[in-house]
């Protein structure tokens, strides 16, 4: 009996079937990064300009009508003195943070002082931030990245008329 063997699958010999999945798998996976890579963030909100508003680290907002956006990148320090202990200082909390205006980013830290209920402010161009940080620390218990906040109210700074 004559054995008739199949070139094109037969050891040895790579079938053009095998090369043509392998080219469009990694077309794929391409196409699917870049997809990834383009889309809007996830945690992104909108929120106007006055609005009292909330970002946890990672998440950012845009100031509708104001080309203005600010992504709370990472809390960088918390020295802040916890609730229940005595402090010879009242420690800081500093939070990274990136602006855009205009197509223009850049990084900014705003720092926030410990044992104060009362709001910082920071001004950036033509707008100014007014901000606090919690939660506030406890003794003896640690703040996970993902529990900060950073409370925040953009509004416009009117130019001094002369």
């Amino acid at each position: 009996m004559k054995q008739i063997i199949n070139t094109a699958t037969s050891p040895g010999k790579p079938r053009a079937s095998f090369w043509v999945s392998a080219i469009f798998n990694v077309l794929l996976v391409t196409a699917l990064i870049t997809m990834a890579a383009c889309a809007p963030e996830v945690d992104a909100k909108t929120v106007s300009l006055g609005d009292s508003f909330s970002l946890a680290v990672g998440q950012s907002a845009s100031i509708d009508g104001e080309d203005l956006a600010i992504k709370f990148v990472d809390v960088t320090a918390d020295s802040r003195c916890p609730l229940g202990v005595e402090c010879i200082w009242q420690g800081e909390v500093a939070c990274l943070v990136e602006i855009t205006h205009s197509g223009t980013g850049r990084e900014e830290v705003l720092t926030y002082p410990g044992l104060t209920q009362e709001p910082s402010k920071a001004q950036f161009g033509s707008y100014q931030f007014t901000f606090s940080v919690g939660p506030y620390p406890e003794a003896g218990e640690e703040i996970e990245k993902s529990e900060y906040r950073l409370n925040l109210l953009v509004t416009k700074v009117l130019p001094l008329s002369g």
